[in-house]
């Protein structure tokens, strides 16, 4: 009986302590959900490997934290729901902090700034932001249920909307001079210039800026403080400057004359 019972002791323990060994295991772990499709931020190399802006961040977050990183590919639009169901730790996903998704997780504070800058027709004319708002009657075009339209509905004076069902019809406006400007992305504006670089300018002033957080569930507030303490010390721990020796080309590949600036600056 006592052999029966010591044999049980130790069976226990072994359990525990494989059980203890697994908790810790995952603790050590940061699940980090992110959709590895939109380089230079989040995106695979040609052996699959996760690579990008937001993979070095998540991985500097993971030596200040003392964790190693696995990054979990998830479609942007499950990024949330897995967050909810712990499926992952934290979205690092170049995600655009909103008062709707504020709603269902915590934001960090944010660590870049994405931008909408206009493409003009070039015998338009239009030099600058203030120009673009303050003219009267300047033809805007842009995709349905695109801010593109909302922005100089609000903000430009008299403008003319015109909304089409793609970017590409939109371009075209604004190429064959039916158009005098389109609000869009960076890299989709470079992306037209150069396709019709003797048609088309780009101003590069922010037309409006989206801030970039990091989310955490509502109840990880422990971890959104590591968080922003980790944020709040990008630029003295030297991460913005490693960032910017290893994507400074690549941004200037897709961004003609910009680097990582175009992303940490706010306006």
């Amino acid at each position: 009986m006592k052999k029966i019972s010591l044999f049980m002791l130790v069976l226990s323990l072994l359990i525990l302590n494989i059980a203890c060994n697994k908790e810790t295991k995952e603790e050590s772990i940061l699940k980090v959900g992110m959709e590895l499709k939109w380089p230079p931020f989040e995106t695979i190399d040609n052996n699959g490997n996760a690579v990008g802006i937001s993979v070095d961040m998540a991985e500097e977050l993971g030596k200040f934290l003392g964790k190693k990183v696995e990054i979990i590919d998830t479609p942007f639009g499950s990024l949330i729901p897995a967050l909810e169901t712990n499926k992952i730790d934290i979205i690092i996903a170049s995600m655009s902090i909103t008062e709707e998704r504020a709603k269902k997780i915590n934001f960090s504070d944010p660590y870049f700034y994405f931008s909408l800058v206009t493409l003009v027709n070039k015998e338009s004319n239009i030099n600058n932001k203030k120009e673009l708002f303050e003219r009267e009657g300047l033809r805007f075009v842009g995709p349905k249920s695109f801010v593109a339209l909302s922005i100089p509905a609000e903000k430009a004076n008299k403008p003319i909307l015109r909304e089409f069902d793609d970017k590409s019809s939109a371009v075209l406006e604004v190429v064959q001079g039916k158009a005098d400007a389109f609000i869009v992305d960076p890299i989709s504006a470079s992306e037209f210039n150069q396709i019709y670089p003797n048609q088309t300018d780009i101003i590069w002033e922010p037309i409006m800026q989206s801030p970039i957080g990091m989310g955490v569930r509502k109840t990880d507030t422990e971890l959104l403080n590591k968080l922003n303490d980790f944020i709040k010390n990008l630029e003295n721990n030297g991460v913005y400057e490693k960032l910017a020796e290893k994507y400074n080309n690549i941004i200037n590949d897709s961004l003609p004359g910009k680097t990582l600036e175009f992303y940490i600056e706010s306006i």
